[in-house]
């Protein structure tokens, strides 16, 4: 899964706190903060709100859009004091804005107002605000864009009138359309939520983190994730890497909450679709609507009707009603049919163990000189030397070299594809090589940064896919980027084009202390390893902006495995290996003289 950093690497992009943190890297979505997690790491809002302001008497056009700013800032009474700064036709014109925000890096400056006399006894202003954009909330999805992206504007104009009309004060004629905050109120008045997509075989669900308003309520947060998941946001990880299965569908009339029941109609050409499909939607909603209660009665079951009829699932045919237990798709936490299986390296033998209480099986002799391993879910095996040599087979097979040296760390995808890094770059190895096979090139992949505009650059020191095949962690430097992986098969059998899109999401290490190694956790979370020696650290990271956990600590680990419902292992930079059964507990030593253990996929 996660191995030993090889190199050091870059310096970081963005400063944490001292406990690390989830963080958007270089112009993306607002710094990092704490969410109060709820049960299944669920996101709770905060309580703290801002009282606005109404506007004064006899305040200049600069005062009214500071203050302006502020009650737009407070979600605490809908917005309806910052309607009082606009005028009577503005307030008509200007939509609930909640969805789309430009979020400011710290407070915008508000410049000194020009004046241009209107006539008919109307005064006009203009006045600019300016500031350093941090990330723009697109439209009703939640979706993010990085300043470089044509939505990200600034500066930002409001033009301003004062008539009999508006009792002879000033009041904001014409106000952007989105909600202007800074980092700090964005961190009050918006939450991560995940929808839920597919990878491109529809296999597997895959969460998409989003942000959405606190002030939303129950029923229009529902409608509007609903909507997200038939026009998907087109973002980092819906543009190109996943599905939906929504595609051809359209909502009939609200999404409406029985109990914890969400009960949704819809219609269009779904209605021809296939049961497979319908099964695939029921999936989406399910997992998407859960926890969308926002402080209100949380969906805990999803009810799909078709054009007003209510449809059942497969394996419930007594009730239309569909719970995560009777769900056929999942987010995957990690290879199906494996257990607690994990393998290891002693001497030059690979070993197999299910889970700590098992007898150790030996699969076959791999040699000396080995660092770390990677097994697939189909059955393969990467081996690394210390040179950074890779080698690849079929387990118990005889390993053959890749082309290349200089690998620092390898991991298997769902397709059984092989992805490394290698200094500046990231490569794919499609499949295995077996004796006497021609072997196949790497692939060079593509890693395309969050702005989506030009190749992000940097020391690629470790990479690990998750378990649903789509999503990457790699660390650059002292940060842990999050990508997708996108592949585009060519014509006439040519290599396949490959590129990784980052998400604006990353994790910042303690300092200036670069991450070690990085393995996923299930399908939301990751744990990092830092630091050497006696000064390891272990975490675990929310990758969709919650609060980072420690993990109780074990000193001179040098690669970490984790699975859900398994112990995390550990494996010592002198050997040796250890276990944490709850990740909050107390190391064990795991019998014999093992090293470099793994859990496949």
């Amino acid at each position: 899964m996660a191995s030993r950093l090889k190199q050091a690497a870059l310096g970081l992009f963005l400063a944490a706190s001292v406990a690390g943190c989830v963080s958007l890297p270089g112009g993306g979505p607002v710094v990092s903060y704490p969410i109060n997690q709820g049960p299944g790491g669920k996101s709770q809002p905060y309580n703290l709100q801002i009282i606005a302001q109404p506007p004064v008497a006899g305040w200049t056009p600069q005062q009214v859009v500071e203050g302006f700013l502020a009650a737009s800032a407070s979600f605490g009474d809908q917005l309806k004091t910052a309607r009082e700064y606009l005028t009577p036709a503005e307030n008509s014109d200007w939509q609930h804005p909640a969805w789309s925000a430009t979020v400011f890096s710290s407070a915008p400056v508000v410049g000194r107002p020009t004046y241009a006399a209107a006539g008919r006894g109307q005064n006009a202003a203009q006045v600019t605000v300016t500031g350093t954009v941090q990330a723009c909330l697109n439209g009703v999805n939640g979706g993010y864009a990085v300043p470089s992206s044509s939505t990200c504007l600034s500066p930002l104009i409001f033009g301003l009138v004062k008539s009999a009309k508006t009792g002879g004060q000033w009041r904001i004629s014409a106000a952007p359309p989105e909600l202007l905050l800074t980092s700090d109120s964005f961190q009050r008045d918006y939450q991560p939520r995940n929808l839920y997509f597919f990878d491109p075989g529809k296999r597997y669900l895959v969460p998409d983190p989003v942000y959405v308003p606190l002030q939303a309520t129950s029923a229009g947060l529902m409608n509007e994730l609903v909507d997200d998941l038939i026009s998907p946001p087109q973002d980092w990880l819906t543009s190109r890497a996943t599905v939906t299965a929504l595609a051809h569908a359209s909502r009939l009339g609200d999404v409406t909450l029985d109990g914890g029941t969400a009960v949704v109609d819809l219609g269009g050409a779904i209605a021809k679709a296939p049961r497979v499909v319908l099964q695939q939607v029921s999936a989406q909603l399910l997992y998407t609507l859960i926890g969308s209660g926002q402080g209100g009665p949380s969906v805990q079951t999803v009810e799909l009707y078709v054009n007003g009829k209510p449809w059942t699932p497969l394996g419930t045919p007594q009730s239309p009603v569909q719970n995560e237990s009777d769900s056929v798709y999942i987010p995957p936490s990690g290879p199906t049919g494996q257990g607690n299986v994990f393998y290891y390296l002693d001497g030059a033998y690979l070993y197999r163990r299910d889970g700590l209480a098992g007898s150790p099986v030996r699969i076959g002799r791999i040699g000396t000189g080995f660092a770390q391993i990677a097994v697939s879910a189909g059955g393969y095996l990467a081996a690394l030397r210390d040179d950074g040599t890779l080698f690849t087979g079929r387990l118990g097979g005889k390993l053959m070299m890749r082309a290349g040296t200089g690998y620092t760390d390898m991991s298997w995808d769902a397709r059984n594809n092989l992805w490394a890094t290698n200094g500046n770059q990231i490569v794919m190895l499609r499949g295995a090589v077996s004796p006497g096979q021609p072997q196949a090139q790497p692939v060079p992949v593509d890693v395309v940064d969050s702005a989506g505009g030009s190749l992000a650059s940097g020391l690629f020191t470790a990479i690990q896919v998750a378990p649903d095949g789509v999503r990457v962690a790699i660390i650059v430097g002292t940060e842990i980027n999050f990508g997708a992986i996108v592949i585009q098969p060519r014509a006439n059998g040519a290599q396949p084009s490959v590129r990784i899109d980052f998400s604006p999401f990353s994790v910042e290490g303690q300092g200036a202390t670069p991450f070690d190694a990085v393995t996923w956790y299930g399908p939301d979370n990751v744990i990092t390893l830092s630091g050497s020696g006696s000064s390891t650290v272990l975490t675990e990271y929310p990758v969709n902006g919650g609060t980072a956990t420690p993990i109780s600590q074990q000193p001179n680990i040098g690669w970490i495995t984790a699975n859900p419902g398994s112990a995390l292992l550990a494996g010592l930079l002198k050997g040796g290996m250890m276990a944490d059964s709850s990740l909050t507990g107390a190391w064990m030593s795991v019998p014999g003289n093992g090293t470099a253990p793994v859990y496949p996929g």
